[in-house]
């Protein structure tokens, strides 16, 4: 009689394999839902350091416009030249403001956005986009926006810098667009931001 007790406790073949499925299925489950999560993780952690090194980009690019007593845009809007006061040595600007005489340009260089400061040039943003996806065009009443990560259709072009309408550049406003690699094969990840930089310096406007 012990014998066969023993025998009845034990697993079946069916059982043990019914077993592995279940455990299998349980683990695909869970090792699948660790992928979801680890990969929206990535993206939201791709698109806030997007979006804070596009900010800063702007931030840049504004503060030193800010200074500028001059500022000729180029008529693609990709590029600017802007010339700044010349300071003390204490670092205030010297009145009456006189260019300190040096000529210096923000320019888009292939996805590079470059700056030279008159003696050097250094790269201040990388994956500029020339393009901008985040803006709409309109077809049959509808907007639509473009989206080219599908290749649907090609995004149109925007201008980096647009200065104010009148003659005399007092303000120019600043779009930057970058994109970057996302969390998923293909993917893309873009930020876009904008400034309205107010000229400081410029003489006519100060005396």
């Amino acid at each position: 009689m012990m014998k066969n007790r023993s025998r009845k406790s034990g697993f079946t073949l069916t059982e043990v394999v019914v077993g592995s499925l279940i455990s299998v299925i349980v683990l695909t489950s869970a090792v699948t839902m660790f992928i979801g999560v680890a990969a929206a993780w990535a993206r939201g952690e791709n698109t806030m350091s997007g979006e804070n090194d596009t900010r800063q980009v702007v931030r840049l690019v504004g503060d030193e416009l800010r200074e500028a007593m001059w500022v000729s845009v180029d008529a693609n809007g990709m590029g600017l030249t802007y010339r700044k006061p010349k300071k003390k040595v204490n670092g205030d600007f010297e009145i009456p403001v006189v260019w300190d005489g040096k000529d210096r340009r923000f320019f888009l260089d292939g996805t590079n956005l470059k700056l030279n400061d008159g003696t050097s040039t250094r790269v201040v943003a990388r994956k500029v986009l020339s393009v901008d996806p985040f803006m709409l065009r309109n077809t049959v009443g509808e907007s639509v926006r473009y989206n080219t990560s599908q290749g649907v259709e090609a995004a149109p072009a925007y201008r980096i810098f647009i200065p104010n309408s009148t003659g005399l550049v007092s303000e120019v406003t600043v779009t930057i667009v970058t994109g970057n690699s996302g969390g998923k094969a293909g993917e893309s990840m873009r930020s876009r931001k904008r400034e309205r930089v107010v000229l400081r310096n410029v003489p006519e406007l100060i005396k």
